[in-house]
């Protein structure tokens, strides 16, 4: 028969069932209930300030945008900011050098594209010419079809960066294909290590040499 609450004995017992006879608190090394319960409730509680914090932060970041913040670079600055100086230090400086890897005008390469005092048509050649190397390094594209956007009177400047990228990967491939050679040819001329075991053939052959040198002694 299910126990009656009183108004002096309206409380939980110490050990609280929860399905049937399952105990509150398990001899099976889980952890209880309760605080399987709780630790829910406080992480629901985290979540939901969590959500409201996200919040906060997507609605600054749309004004920021607004403000003409770019975000991207934004967030990159702010992350700079745990680094070290030597640490900020090389993270530019691999970039540039990949940067100019790819003909991308950056540092010394501004000129790629001309200068202030460069006429704008000019500069427009030396862009597309750029366009053209930089799809000529990375195989995209062909030096024959110029992208649709590329202005009628500079088609042939990026055909002509084209197979300049396309040179500089050539070159790049048969250094490759040099240094691969070289390194198989050293790895035939280089002596088999000696893994310590006598070679059959060695030892029939001092046999021999033995047994002859028997005969004359004979």
């Amino acid at each position: 028969m299910a126990k009656t609450l009183t108004a002096n004995d309206d409380k939980y017992p110490e050990v609280q069932g929860t399905i049937g006879s399952i105990p509150n608190e398990p001899g099976n090394g889980m952890p209880s209930h309760d605080d399987i319960r709780m630790a829910a409730h406080e992480m629901v509680a985290l979540l939901e300030k969590r959500k409201k914090i996200a919040a906060e932060i997507s609605a600054y970041r749309k004004g920021a945008k607004a403000k003409g913040i770019t975000l991207g670079v934004l967030d990159e600055q702010v992350r700079l900011l745990e680094w070290t100086p030597e640490e900020v230090k090389k993270f530019y400086a691999e970039r540039d050098w990949y940067a100019e890897a790819m003909a991308h005008p950056i540092g010394s390469q501004l000129e790629l594209y001309g200068t202030e005092a460069t006429p704008d048509p000019v500069r427009e050649q030396l862009k597309w010419r750029q366009i053209g190397v930089k799809h000529g390094l990375a195989g995209k594209g062909w030096a024959s079809e110029a992208p649709k956007e590329c202005p009628p009177d500079c088609v042939q400047s990026y055909g002509e960066g084209h197979e300049e990228g396309q040179g500089i990967v050539r070159r790049a491939f048969q250094t490759r294909l040099e240094k691969a050679n070289a390194a198989a040819a050293d790895a035939r001329s280089a002596p088999e290590p000696d893994d310590g075991q006598t070679d059959i053939e060695t030892v029939a052959n001092d046999d021999g040499d033995d047994a002859a040198h028997m005969q004359d002694a004979a």
